[in-house]
């Protein structure tokens, strides 16, 4: 039997009380990182979590910590201090009441306590496995634990949730196609709920955009090289990738030159410069 109740909205309730009575919010208690976590680069010192699931959220967050060696540095390098949301009594984007397509309204995972999201700002939506280390993709999934890399239709990298799921077939997937359940804190308003971060900043992180264009390029690199198993890019700095992408057309002109002198001999390609470059 699963350890975690169903993601539907009754077995939630049942679970971790209903939002609408506001009976999540005071069943909350704070955990303790065991590494240094940031909002907007400030420090946080806990981060309020559901009773039922904090155990959970501090195992996963331990083993974190032991799989990075105790290293904050290395902590930092993956993305994984930087908190972007937990609790937060809201609608799951799309599903608010008096939505414009007729939906039946549906709360967030994150209002019943049981929801944490890491690094919006690299992990955003429909970015693959975004940057998302598998070490803490590991640890959460060995305490029950569902990863938003996961989802069918556009992924929430960033997020983890406490619940289950009845495995079901790969549906067809078109254009534009969204899981319901796609419901991390990003780009959210408000206060930095499920944390001691100051009220009135943003509850989630920057937008995978916010970055800049060197921080877009990030997330392109990373993101591809993610869906084809190379999630140690996530590890990397914007200027590293930058750095990478440079040397790889670099390297990329340097064949060019080899194979045209390959091709046409030494004086044809001179012959060539001088008259097009020199």
């Amino acid at each position: 039997m699963p350890r975690w109740p169903h993601d539907d909205p009754a077995s939630l309730a049942a679970f971790y009380g209903d939002p609408d009575k506001g009976e999540p919010g005071k069943q909350l208690k704070p955990v303790i990182p065991p590494f240094q976590m940031y909002y907007a680069g400030k420090p946080i010192a806990k981060i309020m979590f559901h009773v039922k699931a904090a155990g959970a959220l501090a195992a996963a967050l331990d083993e974190i910590w032991r799989e990075c060696g105790r290293d904050q540095h290395k902590v930092d390098r993956l993305g994984l201090s930087v908190f972007s949301g937990a609790y937060n009594p809201r609608y799951v984007r799309g599903y608010e009441p008096g939505n414009k397509e007729g939906r039946k309204p549906r709360w967030s995972n994150h209002a019943y306590g049981a929801a944490i999201d890491f690094d919006a700002e690299h992990n955003g939506f429909n970015t693959g496995h975004g940057t998302m280390p598998q070490l803490a993709v590991a640890a959460f999934k060995r305490q029950g634990a569902l990863w938003g890399g996961d989802y069918q239709g556009r992924t929430d990298p960033m997020h983890f949730e406490f619940c289950s799921r009845a495995p079901t077939a790969t549906p067809l997937s078109f254009l534009g196609e969204v899981q319901a359940d796609g419901d991390s804190d990003q780009s959210g308003a408000g206060e930095v709920a499920g944390s001691d971060a100051p009220a009135g900043t943003p509850a989630g992180g920057a937008a995978p955009s916010a970055g800049g264009f060197f921080g877009r390029v990030r997330n392109w690199v990373t993101a591809g090289a993610s869906s084809i198993g190379l999630t140690s890019l996530g590890a990397m700095t914007n200027g590293e990738v930058v750095a990478m992408l440079l040397g790889f057309v670099l390297l990329i002109l340097v064949a060019g030159f080899l194979i045209s002198l390959w091709l046409w001999g030494k004086q044809s390609v001179a012959d060539w410069i001088a008259k097009h470059i020199a």
